[in-house]
């Protein structure tokens, strides 16, 4: 019994040390005004907070982001998206933290807005739409802001073409943040269709053709199997733009 008895007591330690933590944060939590890039960039932007907590910051941050969870199952939109954007100040480099960020304030803010407003039954549709929106963009400039300090700008390109076109209703600014994707050195092999199909689907159907045959030709036919899906997709372009046999890409030797 004794030999357990030490971490038994750290095991109590532990657990009052949460629950007083708990407590602490739920008195100060309502004289916290909610946290924006104007309140942020002075205080963290400016190195002062970042300064004297050195290289302990990665670590606020983590603590910061896992924080925010409790705030994200409550659907409380001001303490959620402070944290949130504190750990992306604490560790900007951090890229999970910028798109996480922007795809919860993009897809999620939104529909806590309309329940708190009383539920899709009673907020019109047209408000829902504007809401949809107005969180989207928002969403947006997280991920916008983020391409300036994340080491890594991939994810976060495809993140945003994704709440364009999904939140905004936007394909031509869908497939420009698929495009940068697809020129990326760590392209997924998705981006270049989708940019192409969005820029087509936006009524910009020569540009997206020429555009999706050049990325083709460079970049996908000397790898793999040549990417057969993109080349049946090239195919039908041509025929829908009706191009003449010499327009054309050349057949394939593997085509049938």
């Amino acid at each position: 019994m004794r030999r357990f008895a030490p971490w038994l007591l750290v095991g109590l330690l532990v657990l009052g040390a949460g629950a007083l933590a708990e407590s602490s944060w739920r008195r100060v939590r309502t004289g916290i005004p909610e946290i924006g890039r104007k309140e942020l960039e002075p205080s963290l932007g400016q190195g002062v907070l970042l300064g004297v907590l050195g290289g302990l910051r990665t670590v606020v941050a983590d603590i910061a982001w896992i924080r925010s969870y409790v705030f994200w199952e409550r659907r409380d939109r001001a303490g959620c998206e402070a944290l949130m954007r504190s750990a992306c100040a604490l560790d900007p480099h951090a890229r999970y933290f910028w798109e996480n960020a922007g795809l919860r304030i993009g897809l999620d803010m939104a529909h806590w807005e309309i329940r708190r407003r009383g539920g899709y039954a009673k907020v019109p549709a047209e408000t829902q739409q504007r809401l949809f929106q107005q969180y989207g963009r928002r969403g947006l400039d997280v991920l916008e802001e983020g391409m300036g300090y994340a080491r890594n700008r991939t994810a976060l390109l495809l993140a945003a073409g994704f709440l364009a076109e999904g939140k905004l209703k936007d394909v031509g600014l869908a497939a420009n943040y698929y495009r940068q994707a697809a020129e990326a050195a760590d392209a997924p092999w998705y981006a270049a269709r989708i940019s192409a199909d969005f820029e087509w689907g936006a009524g910009r159907k020569v540009e997206a053709y020429r555009w999706y045959r050049r990325y083709w030709e460079t970049r996908l036919r000397p790898i793999q199997d040549g990417f057969p899906d993109d080349l049946v997709r090239l195919r039908g372009m041509e025929n829908e733009l009706r191009l003449g046999l010499l327009q054309r890409i050349p057949r394939q030797p593997w085509e049938r």
